[in-house]
């Protein structure tokens, strides 16, 4: 009875300590890697520095065809005057017109009325003829139409310079400023046409299925708004020029389709058209100067990472995040505020990972965590150009084992840094 009373009790205490080694062995396990979407802004360095740089720049929007459009308006304003003149003359000639009408009435029917009324009635009845005078028509004048010129649009273009063309890293100033300059070619577009399409459509009634043809219109052009531009120095000489390819081709429009033909009155929707594309087109244009000459103010979207563990083991983790969060935030504004909280994420990353057993799934930095903190090492070696850090964190995952989508990210990792290290070099830094 004893044996048994002992064994029972033996049972119990290894019980409980087997149940305890399991619940510890849950607690460790009990961590999930999770991720926040953020995006900071940083200073993108210039592909192709200007040297020696310059400090400030000035920029400006032209337009190729003002001149054209000048002549047009000017030859109108000349057409409307002539037209006006026309006019003028005519209608002071009008009373001169309608006396000699008048005149010459009066002597036809004098003279009508002196024949004699046989050689009337022989004119009409045995020669056909009906020689009555009839008073001559005198037209009322009247001011010829002029049809106003098919003109592009003109702009104000010290406005969009102004809104649309900085140099970011340089300042606005006349002194040995570089020259900024767009010009415009001008907004086109094809005449639209209605195009139809004959679609079969079902319908049941009644259990009784009935295939219809159903003919569907929609509206079509073609449009395009081409502009180029060029960079100089002071003194004339080019830096950047292009006239890029997207904005010379034409792009084709396609309206809803419908069961009524659609009218092909486009002028309000093509002046809506027109001020989006110049004001795409401008955009793209300065973010391909900044890009290559500018210190360009650049957001990035990304993800920065803490682990989420029921015994709070990952506390040092979570602030790091949080520490990181206003780091990249205050970055974009304050580099000097951002890189004090980046760095002390930095630093209790690194520790963390001193602790990392990737073979280990128990670990409490696991493969999971330690993959997590490298790709949020690499953001932050990133936003501080720190090429040589990343460089070891990038050939450590190369050697791992990875899944497909880690693959994907650490060559976009690669290619990131590829472009940093570039742009460092053109740098000199």
């Amino acid at each position: 009875m004893k044996e048994l009373q002992y064994l029972n009790k033996y049972f119990i205490k290894y019980k409980y300590r087997f149940l305890l080694g399991i619940f510890i062995s849950g607690l460790s396990l009990a961590q999930s890697v999770k991720g926040e979407e953020i995006t900071f802004t940083y200073v993108k360095l210039p592909s192709n520095p200007v040297t020696p740089k310059p400090t400030n720049y000035l920029s400006y929007v032209t337009a190729s065809y003002e001149a054209e459009n000048q002549k047009l308006l000017a030859q109108y304003e000349a057409d409307k005057a002539l037209a006006e003149a026309d006019y003028q003359r005519e209608m002071a000639e009008l009373p001169n017109k309608q006396k000699a009408a008048d005149e010459k009435y009066e002597r036809e029917m004098k003279a009508w009325n002196e024949k004699s009324t046989a050689s009337k009635i022989i004119e009409s009845k045995v020669l056909n003829e009906n020689n009555r005078p009839v008073k001559d028509y005198v037209p009322q004048p009247y001011r010829r139409t002029v049809s106003a010129p098919n003109i592009k649009t003109a702009y104000d273009y010290n406005s969009l310079a102004s809104t649309y063309l900085h140099i970011d890293g340089f300042e606005k100033g006349s002194n040995n400023a570089m020259i900024y300059t767009v010009t415009l070619q001008g907004f086109e577009s094809t005449a639209p046409r209605v195009v139809s399409e004959v679609k079969k459509e079902v319908s049941r009634v009644n259990n009784v299925s009935t295939t219809t043809d159903v003919t569907y219109y929609h509206l079509e052009f073609t449009y395009r708004h081409p502009m180029s531009f060029r960079v100089t120095n002071a003194s004339n000489v080019e830096i950047y020029a292009a006239s890029p390819a997207e904005f010379t081709e034409f792009k084709t429009y396609k309206g809803p389709a419908t069961k009524t033909s659609p009218s092909t009155d486009i002028t309000a929707m093509l002046k809506t058209m027109e001020d989006k594309i110049l004001q795409d087109n401008l955009t793209a244009i300065n973010h391909l100067v900044n890009d290559r000459i500018g210190f360009e103010k650049t957001d990035r979207k990304t993800e920065i990472y803490w682990v989420k563990s029921k015994n709070e083991s990952h506390d040092d983790i979570k602030t790091a995040y949080n520490n990181a969060l206003l780091g990249f935030k205050l970055f974009g504004t304050s580099e000097e505020q951002g890189l004090v909280k980046i760095n002390e994420a930095v630093s209790s990353w690194k520790n963390a990972l001193l602790e990392s057993d990737i073979e280990d799934k128990k670990a409490r930095i696991d493969k999971d965590v330690t993959i997590a903190l490298y790709y949020n090492l690499l953001e932050a070696y990133f936003i501080t150009r720190n090429t040589t850090e990343a460089d070891t964190i990038l050939q450590t995952m190369t050697l791992m084992d990875l899944s497909n989508r880690d693959k994907k990210d650490l060559e976009k990792y690669n290619e990131l840094y590829l472009n940093l290290k570039l742009r460092k070099a053109a740098n000199g830094l």
